[in-house]
């Protein structure tokens, strides 16, 4: 086989993933956490959403351990609100996100790199 033709399949498959589950985390995660919390009278979490970033934010206060964002300076997010409403679904959901993703972005920079494709 071709490595073109093998990164074609790879780079499809992982692209697929990546839309898939953005769409899953986004409506069954994201949406009922953040329902969860403007239920208990809290404004609505990182209310501008941009071109989507809010979803990842998500997945990354979800997926990842608390320390990591209080680190950062991140006032759009109350990464304990999230982590409250998070299931292990959604925990789930969100860790297939993320490595979708950065194995998407991984295959980009491999393509540009080696001038596949």
């Amino acid at each position: 086989m071709d490595v073109e033709l093998i990164f074609a399949f790879a780079f499809a498959g992982c692209l697929l993933t990546v839309m898939i589950s953005w769409l899953v985390f986004g409506r069954l995660s994201m949406a009922r956490i953040e329902n969860s919390i403007m239920a208990e009278g809290k404004p609505r979490p990182c209310p501008w959403d941009g071109v989507g970033g809010r979803l990842v934010w998500y997945a990354y206060a979800v997926a990842l351990p608390e320390s990591f964002f209080n680190d950062m300076d991140n006032r759009q997010l109350n990464t304990s609100d999230v982590k409250r409403y998070a299931t292990s679904a959604d925990r789930f959901r969100a860790w297939v996100f993320m490595i979708a993703g950065h194995a998407f972005v991984l295959l980009v920079f491999i393509a540009v790199i080696f001038d596949i494709g």
